[in-house]
C-alpha cells in the first residue's frame, strides 16, 4: 500500500506542479469567466445609446403611426422609425429609401401596400442585409402586436377588458416521476446544464487524461526507465498508481473549473439574469450531482486501464496515438450516441445503450437526468458499470506486466496466455 500511494504521490505531483497543466488550466478557467460573462461584456462595450432606425415610405396611415408610438413606447428593443416621406408612386418612393439606405442613414425601410381585405395592409421591408434574420422576426411581431391594438380598439373594448386580453398567459412545465412531486421547469434546465457538463466533461478528460497514462507509460517503457520501476513495484499497484494519480490530478483542475464558474455565476448580473430565465441555483438535485461524480469516475477509470494496457504494448511514444485509436472511437461514439438521447432520452436504442458498460457512464446519466428512469435500472447500469471496470482493470494488470517488458515487437497472443497463467496479481 506504501507503495501504491508513493506512486500515486510521485505521478500527481509531477504532473500538477508541470507548467503545461498550471498553463492550460488558467486558460480554461479565462476562457470560462470569458464565456459566462460574454453577454454582460458585450452590453458594456456596445454603446447604450446605439438604435436601430428603419424608414417608412408612403403617406402616413393609422398603421405607421400606431407602428411608430409601439416603438417609441418601447425604447428599451432599441429601434426607432423615422418617416421618409412619400415620393408619389412605388419607383420614387423606391429610390428615396435607397438613397436613405446608400447614406446609411438607416437599417432597411418598410413600405405599406394598399388595404387588404383583412383590413391591415400588407408590409414589404427592404434592407442590404442578409435575409431571415432577427429583424425579419422583430417587425412581425411588432406588426402584429398594431394589428391587435386596431382589431380591439375597432371593436370598441373597455380599458379593463383590453388589459385582460393582452394579459400574459401563466404556463409552468413540471415532468413527472414516480414517487416524487416531480422536476419543475428550473430543476429540468440545470438537469440538461449537468448532463451537458458531463458529456463534455467525460469527453475531454477521458481523451486528454487517457491520452496522459498511455503515453506516460510508454515514454517510461521507451527510456527503459521501466525496467527499474518494475522491479521495486508491482505491474498492479504501478499501473493503478499511475491511474489513480491522474485521476486526482483531473478533479484538481475540474474542481477549479467548478469553482470558477460558481465565482461567475453568483456575480450579481449573472444572478440577476438567471433569475429572468426562471433558474435558480438552489433547485439543483443533490442526488444529481452524486450520480455526476459516480458515472464520471465509473466512465474514467474504464477507459483509463484501457489505455493503460494499449500504453504498454507500444514501444515509442510516436505509436501511441495509433494505438489507442480504437478506443477513441468507442468514447465518439458514446458521445454521438449522448447527443442523441439528450432530444430522445426515452428511444429504446437509447435504453439499450445505457447497460453497455463503454456507454453507460454518460447515457445513464443522461437518463437520470432527462427523463426518470427506475431505479432498479440505474443500479444495474452501475452494478454493470462496476463489475466491468473491475474485470478490465484484473486483465489490464496482467497485459501491463507482459508489455511493459516486451521491446520491438508487440506480444503473441501465446505468449500473452503463458505469461498471464505464470502472472499472480501482487
Amino acid at each position: 500500500m506504501n507503495k501504491l500511494s508513493t506512486v500515486i504521490r510521485f505521478t500527481f505531483m509531477n504532473r500538477v506542479r508541470a507548467r503545461a497543466f498550471v498553463v492550460t488550466t488558467l486558460i480554461f478557467a479565462v476562457v470560462l469567466t470569458v464565456m459566462i460573462n460574454l453577454p454582460a461584456i458585450i452590453a458594456k462595450f456596445s454603446s447604450s445609446d446605439e438604435t436601430t432606425k428603419i424608414g417608412i415610405v408612403g403617406k402616413d396611415t393609422e398603421v405607421t403611426k400606431a407602428l411608430q408610438s409601439f416603438y417609441a413606447n418601447q425604447p428599451g428593443l432599441g429601434m426607432q422609425l423615422v418617416p421618409l416621406g412619400d415620393g408619389g408612386s412605388k419607383e420614387a418612393n423606391a429610390k428615396l429609401g435607397k438613397e436613405k439606405l446608400e447614406a446609411k442613414e438607416i437599417e432597411g425601410y418598410l413600405e405599406f401596400e394598399s388595404e387588404a381585405a383583412s383590413g391591415f395592409p400588407k408590409a414589404t421591408y427592404y434592407t442590404k442585409a442578409s435575409m431571415g434574420g432577427s429583424m425579419e422576426t422583430k417587425l412581425k411581431t411588432a406588426l402584429q402586436s398594431v394589428k391587435t391594438e386596431i382589431v380591439v380598439k375597432d371593436i370598441g373594448l373597455t380599458a379593463e377588458q383590453r388589459a385582460k386580453l393582452n394579459a400574459p398567459v401563466s404556463l409552468q412545465t413540471i415532468q413527472v416521476q414516480e414517487g416524487s412531486s416531480g422536476k419543475t421547469e428550473s430543476q429540468m434546465v440545470l438537469a440538461y446544464v449537468l448532463v451537458y457538463a458531463l458529456l463534455f466533461l467525460l469527453y475531454m478528460t477521458v481523451i486528454g487524461y487517457g491520452n496522459m497514462v498511455a503515453t506516460e507509460i510508454t515514454a517510461e517503457k521507451s527510456s527503459r526507465v521501466m525496467e527499474v520501476l518494475i522491479s521495486s513495484v508491482s505491474p498492479l499497484k504501478q499501473m493503478f498508481g499511475k491511474i489513480i494519480g491522474i485521476c486526482l490530478l483531473g478533479l484538481v483542475q475540474i474542481a477549479v473549473f467548478i469553482a470558477v464558474v460558481t465565482a461567475n455565476l453568483f456575480i450579481p448580473q449573472n444572478m440577476e439574469k438567471l433569475r429572468s430565465l426562471n433558474i435558480e441555483m438552489g433547485d439543483i438535485q443533490l442526488s444529481l450531482i452524486g450520480y455526476f461524480v459516480l458515472f464520471y469516475l465509473l466512465g474514467y477509470f474504464i477507459y483509463a486501464t484501457i489505455f493503460a494496457s494499449v500504453g504498454s504494448l507500444v514501444s515509442r511514444t510516436e505509436e501511441v496515438g495509433q494505438a489507442i485509436m480504437p478506443v477513441m472511437f468507442l468514447i465518439i461514439a458514446a458521445f454521438m450516441i449522448a447527443m442523441f438521447g439528450l432530444q430522445n432520452p426515452n428511444a429504446p436504442f437509447v435504453v439499450a445503450m445505457s447497460f453497455v458498460p463503454f456507454f453507460s457512464p454518460l447515457i445513464m446519466f443522461l437518463r437520470i437526468g432527462m427523463s426518470d428512469p427506475a431505479l432498479w435500472e440505474v443500479w444495474l447500469s452501475i452494478a454493470i458499470t462496476a463489475a466491468t471496470m473491475l474485470a478490465l482493470g484484473w486483465l489490464a494488470a496482467k497485459i501491463y506486466r507482459v508489455g511493459v517488458l516486451m521491446y520491438g515487437k508487440r506480444p503473441t497472443f501465446k505468449e500473452f496466455r503463458k505469461a498471464m497463467k505464470a502472472f499472480k496479481v501482487s
